[in-house]
């Protein structure tokens, strides 16, 4: 691997301070050194380049052409530096959690919880990101995720929260007008809710009752489920209910699993995360907080 060529830091600091207040003395106070200090680090500096960056005559510092092209270039570099290294500081002892996750997740099961969460930890504050993107932690705008898979990404941790099961579920008024099981395909009578995220979801249900999926007289198409629940909810019509995202729901009342049959996938909704996130305080209580709530709603 080629070593990099780069000019002493402390140099480029002070003359980039010199360039930006074009005096020596203002760079000095900024960078806590002397004028004669930063005059030295500039010429050694020069010396380094082989490039004159100041005019000293008149005893006036100014930039040169050159001067001010290579200042304009290490300024953009030295900004990034700066906002790179805050970042990573205030990670080590931020008070605060980005947590990405599906957007229908979100309002159906976890903002329902985090009250209980914000009790117990009232300093921490925290900031939800919805995407259906693959996340990269790389930029270190994301603290934990929460992602459907198989548990198995490439590089990072990850912890089971739910394992997928489908359902029908509709409301109780529907619930109450249902044919039996055996003749589960009457049910086309009533309106299907599709959700259009996943839509082989109700032709998987049917093949685990080993029934042909009948053709609905009318259907109502969303693109989010937590839209599709909802809907369902409100008795427009019968859903295909995951888990996370119909726990609540189902607790509550507000919805029906008329037929208790539940269609278990391989898939589940897991805490994905760098093993190095973990060393941070808020990460490993909002971890220890979330995997005690799925292990409560699970059971």
């Amino acid at each position: 691997m080629m070593r990099r060529r780069l000019p002493p830091f402390a140099a480029l600091r002070a003359f980039e301070a010199a360039g930006r207040h074009n005096n020596f003395k203002k760079a000095a106070e900024d960078i806590d050194l002397s004028a004669s200090a930063v005059s030295h680090q500039v010429r050694s500096l020069e010396e380094y380049l082989g490039v004159q960056l100041f005019n000293r005559e008149g005893g006036k510092p100014k930039l040169t052409s050159a001067g001010a092209i290579y200042l304009e270039s290490i300024q953009s570099i030295l900004d990034k530096l700066e906002a790179a290294t805050k970042n990573i500081s205030e990670r080590n002892n931020r008070q605060s959690l980005v947590v990405n996750l599906f957007h229908s997740l979100a309002s159906c099961w976890l903002i329902p919880h985090l009250p209980m969460f914000q009790k117990e930890h009232p300093d921490v504050d925290i900031k939800l990101l919805s995407t259906y993107e693959p996340i990269e932690f790389t930029s270190g705008d994301v603290d934990l995720a929460i992602r459907y898979g198989e548990g198995n990404w490439s590089g990072l941790k990850s912890d089971l929260l739910f394992q997928d099961e489908l359902s029908l579920v509709c409301s109780p008024e529907i619930a109450a007008r249902l044919p039996p099981l055996e003749r589960v395909a009457e049910i086309r009578e009533f309106t299907q809710i599709r959700c259009s995220l996943d839509p082989s979801e109700w032709q998987d249900w049917f093949q685990r009752v080993h029934v042909e999926i009948p053709e609905f007289k009318n259907t109502l198409e969303l693109d989010s489920r937590a839209l599709a629940l909802e809907a369902a909810a409100k008795g427009l019509g019968i859903a295909i209910g995951r888990i996370p995202y119909v726990i609540d729901d189902l607790d509550s009342g507000r919805l029906c699993d008329p037929y208790s049959l539940n269609l278990s996938c391989k898939q589940g909704y897991y805490l994905v995360y760098p093993e190095h996130h973990s060393n941070h305080a808020n990460v490993a209580c909002f971890r220890e907080w979330l995997l005690d709530e799925s292990n409560a709603a699970r059971h």
